[in-house]
């Protein structure tokens, strides 16, 4: 509900126009509020004054009438011969002349004489006061001092329970012979009667305190009121120079309170003035209802103004936010429609033009991500979504599934070559030129593409055989001339592999990479161009799935070792054997080499097989020897192996651990695996050498036979090439170059040995050239260890019949 912007902002202007509403009110009650609180509290003051005013004027009064009766000479006449009803009838006429409500006359040895509270006068003038007793003191002999001293005397106190109060005058005669009592009472009709005087509906309260309460003596408050007010007041009543608040029955009263003077050692007065603040704010209630009119009205009319502005604000908002989305969508064809002369009109101009720009951009973008920079042709992901294109569309249509077509990779030679040279723009000019020739032979669209660096990739729809031949001839023939790159003539060979949909694939990526596959096959056999083959693929599932079973095969002991015998030709007697790994697979059987050590040379798990191999050579040298088997035992080294420096201090560790010299130990490589990485190989071979093992150049001839390499080769023998000795009784050519090599070996001071040996005859020759150790199927095939034991002991090659029981070889010669 609130998600929307313009809810949002219809909401914030509107909640904030609230805020200021109260905010503003809030502050208009508080200034009303503080102005009644200032208003009632002068109020008060000044009402205060007038109490004093009129209290001052009370009292003035009643003395100044007092004084004239003092003066009087036939009431001194009556005071000075003590005629009571006399005396009492002037005081009573004196009292109702000026509404005292008790008139005493006083001795001046301060007894009461005369006391006009009589209960038939209390019950004539309806004033029920307790008749006090003639000739009894009267209680505030300090006020007759103060009138002594001072002509007259004033204060407000009890009197028979009751505050009155009290005027003192003298009697002269010229000197004092009584005084007269003026006793005002102050109760609710003098409470109400300085009410109606002050200006304001001011409430008045007299009270005292006697035996630990508080009563009122007189107030102007409802009854329920005055008894929370007596109960509200504290024991002690502190001075207040200024007004307070209380709240009495729920309602507010502004209060000033004030102690009134009286004789010392009697209960205090207290005046106590009040000023009802709801009574304060009766004028400004119809004030409040008409601002809480304006403020609502003002709210609608806010709500109104919000919306209509959200709407003015959020439309186009909306309207921008639609064409962000079909940007992110990727539609750039429909243009904002804003017509307005703001900041939101030219945003909206600003949305048109970055719609135009991305739009291009994005076309740019998307040519550049599926076309190569340097020929313009169609990159890889564009050419491997053209052919399943062509592959989606035969699928489509079943009469034309099984249509053939071909998928071509080029690859350029000597391309690196060219650019180290050259550099890389004249690179970059033969691409150019390659692409341009590709395209006049293949003109349609997209079936031409550069694959990568130096390989280009094409798509012929034919299904003829023949034709696509001829099509690969026309592609091979566009590099029989030289190509003119920077200013020289240049010859670029070309290798071309060959897929077909759907006999070698069914998706692009299949086709592309089985191509890619039948090049490698092409350069394999030295050929130009190949079709691909699924027997001669290196990369087949099935193969990659048996270097993860061969990992498991060496934790689970499924390799084992056959020894196939060597023999000194001379003496005709066993010296040596080679150990040849087999895999006994639990679900293929017999695994030849052949099947999973190429693989493993390029999964790099040949050193796993190398060390098992090593590890197992060695301790069946060191079982042998303790059967007094004495015969070397020669293992192969990869190429790989051959670029680890760690090989020689494993080997030492393996030759240490086991008590076994390093002259029991053959080690074999090829010429190929040392030209791989001649300067690693060189230094690893020297090691070895050093440490004493024998090192032996297998496969001799099949490589690249370099005089150079084999003169710094830290070799002590080679060993010829089974291709050259399995034919040698009946083959001149290859009998002339084992002969040839015997003879080298020997001028290089290294020992030669024959493998392939397949017939008597065979050895009879070799014996004749000199050749010094023979291996082959006519001396005995691979066997296993056991089988080998019972060979040495019992086969015509047993060198038992030539040995007495003191003889010793090296193995044996180690393990003392």
């Amino acid at each position: 509900m609130f998600r929307s912007f313009q809810t949002k902002l219809i909401l914030f202007s509107w909640l904030l126009f609230v805020g200021v509403e109260v905010v503003t009110f809030t502050l208009v009650q508080n200034v009303i509020r503080t102005n009644i609180l200032e208003q009632a509290r002068n109020e008060l003051v000044v009402t205060k004054r007038v109490v004093d005013s009129r209290i001052t004027s009370t009292v003035d009064t009643l003395a100044e009438g007092s004084a004239i009766l003092a003066r009087d000479f036939g009431f001194r006449q009556a005071v000075a011969s003590d005629d009571r009803p006399t005396i009492r009838s002037a005081l009573h006429n004196l009292g109702a002349r000026y509404r005292a409500d008790r008139m005493l006359l006083v001795s001046l040895e301060n007894k009461v004489l005369v006391d006009t509270g009589t209960m038939a006068d209390a019950v004539e003038s309806g004033n029920f006061v307790t008749v006090g007793k003639p000739g009894a003191p009267f209680a505030y002999p300090e006020m007759i001092e103060n009138a002594e001293a001072d002509g007259r005397a004033a204060a407000t106190t009890t009197l028979d329970n009751r505050i009155y109060q009290l005027v003192v005058v003298p009697i002269l005669a010229p000197d004092p012979i009584a005084w007269i009592v003026v006793a005002m009472e102050r109760g609710n009709l003098f409470a109400s009667d300085l009410q109606h005087s002050s200006t304001v509906p001011v409430e008045i309260t007299e009270a005292i305190r006697e035996n630990g309460a508080w009563k009122t003596t007189a107030t102007t408050l409802p009854a329920e009121t005055a008894a929370d007010f007596l109960t509200s007041l504290p024991e002690k009543i502190e001075p207040q120079p200024a007004p307070y608040t209380v709240r009495l029955h729920d309602a507010d009263y502004v209060t000033l309170t004030a102690a009134l003077a009286g004789p010392s050692g009697t209960s205090q007065v207290h005046a106590i003035l009040q000023y009802s603040l709801d009574d304060a704010y009766a004028p400004y209630r119809r004030l409040n209802i008409f601002l809480l009119l304006v403020a609502g009205a003002a709210l609608a009319l806010s709500l109104l103004g919000s919306v209509l502005i959200a709407r003015r604000i959020a439309g186009p908002i909306r309207t921008l936010d639609l064409a962000a989305q079909r940007i992110y969508a990727g539609r750039y064809d429909e243009k904002v429609t804003v017509h307005q002369n703001d900041e939101i009109g030219r945003l909206s101009e600003t949305f048109n033009r970055m719609m135009e720009g991305i739009a291009e951009r994005e076309e740019r973008i998307a040519f550049q991500a599926r076309h190569d920079a340097s020929s313009g042709l169609p990159n890889r992901i564009s050419f491997e979504g053209h052919v399943a294109d062509m592959i989606a569309a035969r699928q489509k249509m079943p009469a034309a599934a099984g249509q053939v077509f071909s998928v071509i990779l080029v690859q350029i030679g000597r391309f690196s070559e060219l650019n180290n040279t050259l550099g890389h723009d004249t690179g970059e000019q033969l691409i150019r030129k390659v692409a341009k020739n590709l395209q006049r032979l293949v003109p349609q669209t997209n079936a031409v593409a550069r694959h990568s660096n130096n390989m280009f990739a094409l798509v012929l729809d034919i299904s003829d055989g023949r034709e696509v031949q001829a099509a690969v001839t026309r592609i091979l023939d566009l590099f029989d001339k030289p190509f003119t790159l920077a200013g020289l003539a240049i010859d670029i060979t070309a290798v071309v592999g060959e897929a077909r949909h759907p006999e070698h694939g069914t998706t692009a990526r299949a086709l592309i990479q089985h191509a890619d596959t039948a090049i490698f096959e092409a350069k394999r056999r030295g050929a130009n161009c190949a079709l691909y083959n699924p027997e001669l693929d290196p990369h087949k599932p099935e193969r990659l799935s048996v270097m993860g079973e061969l990992r498991q095969g060496l934790d689970e002991g499924q390799f084992r070792l056959y020894y196939q015998p060597k023999i000194d030709i001379a003496r005709g007697a066993i010296t040596a054997v080679e150990a040849l790994i087999r895999w006994m697979h639990p679900k293929h059987g017999f695994m030849p080499p052949d099947s999973f050590i190429p693989l493993a040379e390029q999964t790099g798990n040949i050193r796993k097989l190398t060390d098992w191999v090593l590890g197992a050579a060695v301790r069946q040298a060191r079982a042998w020897a303790d059967k007094g088997i004495d015969v070397k035992i020669a293992c192969n080294l990869s190429a790989r192996d051959l670029s680890n420096r760690e090989l020689p201090g494993d080997i030492g560790n393996l030759l240490d651990a086991h008590g076994v010299a390093p002259s029991a130990l053959i080690l074999e490589i090829t010429e190929s695996a040392v030209m791989q990485d001649p300067t690693h190989a060189l230094e690893v071979l020297a090691q070895l050498h050093r440490m004493g093992l024998t090192l032996s150049i297998d496969d001799y001839g099949t490589g690249y036979s370099s005089m150079a390499y084999l003169k710094r080769l830290p070799v002590h023998e080679i060993k010829i090439d089974k291709s050259f000795v399995l034919n040698l009784a009946s083959n001149r050519g290859d009998a002339i170059l084992v002969k040839s090599t015997i003879e080298l070996g020997h001028a290089l001071g290294l020992k030669v040995t024959a493998e392939g040996i397949e017939d008597e005859e065979s050895l009879k020759i070799l014996s004749v050239y000199g050749c010094g150790t023979g291996q082959g199927y006519f001396i005995s095939k691979p066997i296993p260890a056991e089988d080998f034991e019972t060979f040495y002991a019992v086969s015509r090659w047993s060198p038992r019949a030539g040995q007495g029981p003191g003889s010793r070889g090296p193995i044996a010669a180690a393990g003392e």
